[in-house]
């Protein structure tokens, strides 16, 4: 991958990544505004700032109505787009190459000049809280338990929508002054990815991105979780027909050299219909209706765990045979053919997670978010280098 970075002199930090011959261009700009920002220390709550402020960037600017936004890029055949996630906030667009002069200036308004209107405050509000309500329903609310429970008080507990108690005494006051903290230049990472010339698309960034407020960039304060001493155990009542079932462990963050062999051991144990516990538990024993595992890593924590679904007369088994073969990994260890197995697995779903412009500058922006910025070939190097003793170790 041909790539570059630059900053410019408001502090915003540059990625540009050349891919001739693609047919568009995607624009990426990464901002520390998530979920884990959101919050007062002590007590440990959530306010609801972070995924509340994204629903409003694209309400209109100072230039274009909310309509308006939307129809100059999308009349182009483009796309325009954000998301909140627990590090960031993600606001992204995908044109035609000779159209990137204006992506870039959309994405640049919505980012420095929202109109955060007070009255469309209190209206998506109201969605916001209608969307929280919805959750509930969804099986992704299983994982914000699990991380709810896994960690004390670490920021990274806190759902990424949000809470209802804490959005409903959201003020209008507090969101924009949220804005005004953390939407600043030097807090942010921009990711040009696609049919680009290096210096050309700085030039444009300099042109669109020059009315960012100049800002610090603003890492995660160090979080003061207690260690996890004993089992912790969390349980949400749904009249269903199977239990859900979520086991793991804390474990690293993004820069620890532990994090390679980790990602080695979710595949051993989770790789689809191949993997140990898809074959033992599903295959053989018959104890579950699906199972997979997941390896997370953030800035500064992490976890591992095994999802399954199964009747509900079964959850003592299914968890013993989860924690047998964990068990039997650490006692036996890998075979050099399940490990050669994991490492192809990582490597080829890397590559499709790569294929597109657009997840090509995802991947570049949360990794230059976090300065720790990886190639294609530097992420397989690296989890071949994996041995099978620091698998066991891990």
């Amino acid at each position: 991958l041909d790539w570059q970075q630059a900053q410019q002199p408001n502090g915003l930090r540059v990625i540009t990544a050349a891919r001739p011959a693609t047919p568009t261009v995607a624009l990426r700009a990464h901002v520390r505004a998530g979920s884990r920002y959101d919050y007062e220390p002590a007590p440990h709550t959530q306010v609801g700032r972070a995924h509340m402020l994204e629903h409003l960037l694209f309400k209109g600017t100072a230039s274009r109505s909310q309509r308006e936004i939307f129809a100059a890029i999308e009349g182009r055949g483009g796309a325009l787009q954000a998301s909140t996630a627990k590090e960031y906030v993600d606001v992204s667009a995908v044109t035609l190459p000779r159209d990137l002069p204006l992506a870039m200036e959309i994405v640049a308004g919505v980012l420095a000049a929202p109109l955060l209107s007070e009255d469309a405050f209190w209206q998506e509000k109201l969605v916001v809280l209608q969307e929280i309500q919805r959750a509930g329903d969804r099986q992704s609310i299983l994982a914000d338990l699990f991380t709810a429970t896994l960690w004390e008080a670490h920021p990274l507990r806190h759902p990424v929508l949000g809470s209802l108690e804490g959005l409903q005494a959201l003020d209008f006051a507090s969101l924009c002054a949220f804005h005004r903290e953390r939407y600043v230049a030097g807090n942010m990472l921009l990711v040009i990815c696609g049919e680009i010339d290096h210096y050309e698309a700085r030039d444009l960034a300099a042109a669109s991105f020059g009315a960012l407020p100049p800002g610090p960039e603003q890492p995660p304060l160090p979080a003061q979780e207690p260690p996890l001493g004993a089992a912790r155990t969390a349980h949400l009542a749904k009249d269903m027909r199977q239990t859900h079932l979520l086991a793991g462990v804390p474990t690293v963050s993004m820069a620890h050299p532990d994090r390679s062999a980790l990602k080695v051991v979710e595949r051993v144990l989770g790789m689809g219909g191949s993997g140990r516990l898809y074959q033992r538990l599903r295959e053989e024993q018959r104890l579950v209706y699906q199972i997979g595992t997941a390896a997370a890593s953030y800035e500064d924590a992490g976890f591992f765990l095994v999802q399954t679904a199964c009747a509900p007369d079964k959850v003592e088994q299914v968890l013993a045979a989860v924690l047998a073969e964990w068990d039997a990994l650490r006692r036996d260890g890998v075979s050099d053919d399940d490990l050669a197995r994991a490492k192809g697995n990582y490597a080829g779903t890397l590559a499709r997670r790569f294929e597109t412009n657009l997840a090509q500058a995802g991947i570049l922006g949360v990794e230059g978010l976090l300065h720790r910025v990886e190639t294609l070939r530097e992420a397989v190097a690296r989890i071949n280098a994996v041995s099978r003793d620091e698998v066991v170790r891990v």
